[in-house]
């Protein structure tokens, strides 16, 4: 660690020596304006927060190898700006570019100005955030308009984009009371025990090539896709599980907008970007599943005529609407709990309970799209 330390700092002064501007002010110290779609679940929201921080590549026109901040930890300041520790001052007539990545430090991620390279990530060991931004080409300091380039006296803009997806799973029960003709009333409680979502990625890398490369502005990275389209990672073959045991009773309501009312059974967890197995065009059905373990008490006129488990109710997660965990993509799963079978009756020997999925998909601007598919 010492060594790679004292190895920057020989860059910095070296670069600083041939590229210092002639009057190093506060006015052209480099600061930078970020924007962001993390916390430890994620940031959401369009700003990062102030609490974190994030590294910064720049490259420069003239200096050795081009690299000017090498990798350089960027932190929110006492006076409201986001700048490195060490102030970095805007060079003399040189046009520079800029990429910002969070979390700092990550070992997974390798960085050239054109192509960006995560390899060997494991997502479950991580579950943190991974980020990189659009590359901000072209920036100098320049408030007389003697040269060409893009003032970025006001900061210099990090726009950060999700590298990995996220998948949530809420359910809700499709009904808990039934009068039948001759007037018995039937009432169900639906309770979720655990909840598991398995066989999926855990472990894998991706790369990222520089979309074109205009001289000024903001330019965005292209991102990798498999032979069907799908914005994903490559993997290892290595899969986990996640679990939960929430317990809780599953709702059947509506809200006052008239929307069914869910749960959360799952928090929120990041997954590698991957494609996800249609069981169908398998020789012998795999593919990411969730089980489901639940018990269900039914009552009779009041009185509670049984109470019973259903273990390792499980079901494949693919679906058309959702043929991959995709970059930059929330995945919220709702399932929907039936107490009874469809054609089958409410006495004790002749009910099943049966799981639907009713699945949302949005990317963390919240787009969404449903279908139901029978356990």
């Amino acid at each position: 660690m010492k060594k790679t330390t004292i190895i920057l700092l020989v860059t910095l002064i070296a670069l600083a020596a041939c590229t210092k501007t002639e009057r190093q002010t506060a006015q052209s110290a480099i600061s930078f304006q970020t924007a962001a779609l993390v916390t430890r679940a994620g940031i959401d929201g369009p700003e990062f927060p102030t609490q974190e921080t994030f590294g910064v590549y720049a490259w420069a026109e003239g200096a050795d190898d081009g690299l000017f901040m090498p990798n350089v930890e960027i932190i929110y300041s006492e006076d409201g700006q986001w700048k490195p520790a060490t102030p970095y001052y805007w060079p003399n007539k040189v046009i520079i570019d800029f990429f910002g990545y969070y979390p700092y430090g990550m070992s997974n991620l390798s960085v050239a100005p054109d192509v960006l390279t995560y390899s060997n990530y494991d997502v479950e060991a991580t579950q943190t955030d991974a980020m990189y931004s659009s590359k901000a080409a072209g920036y100098g300091y320049n408030p007389d308009g003697t040269y060409a380039g893009i003032d970025g006296s006001k900061g210099v803009p990090i726009i950060f984009h999700h590298a990995l997806g996220k998948v949530m799973v809420e359910a809700r029960a499709a009904y808990d009371h039934i009068v039948e003709e001759d007037g018995s009333v039937y009432d169900w409680k639906v309770t979720v025990n655990s909840v598991t979502v398995s066989d999926f990625y855990k472990k894998g890398g991706a790369v990222f090539t520089l979309a074109d490369e205009p001289t000024e502005g903001i330019v965005e990275w292209i991102k990798p896709q498999d032979e069907d389209g799908n914005r994903v990672w490559t993997n290892d073959g290595a899969t986990t599980s996640i679990s939960n045991d929430p317990g809780v009773v599953l709702p059947t309501g509506k809200n006052e907008d008239g929307e069914y009312i869910y749960v959360n059974v799952l928090p929120e967890f990041f997954v590698l970007p991957q494609a996800i197995i249609d069981p169908e065009k398998e020789e012998t059905p795999r593919g990411q599943k969730v089980t489901l373990d639940v018990t269900i008490t039914t009552s009779l006129d009041g009185e509670v005529l049984i109470n019973e488990r259903h273990a390792l109710r499980s079901a494949y997660l693919y679906l058309d609407e959702i043929p991959a965990w995709q970059i930059n993509y929330r995945t919220i799963y709702r399932l929907v709990v039936y107490p009874l079978g469809p054609g089958t009756g409410p006495g004790p020997d002749d009910y099943r309970p049966v799981i639907t999925f009713d699945p949302a998909v949005a990317d963390w601007d919240y787009r969404t799209v449903t279908t139901t598919i029978l356990l």
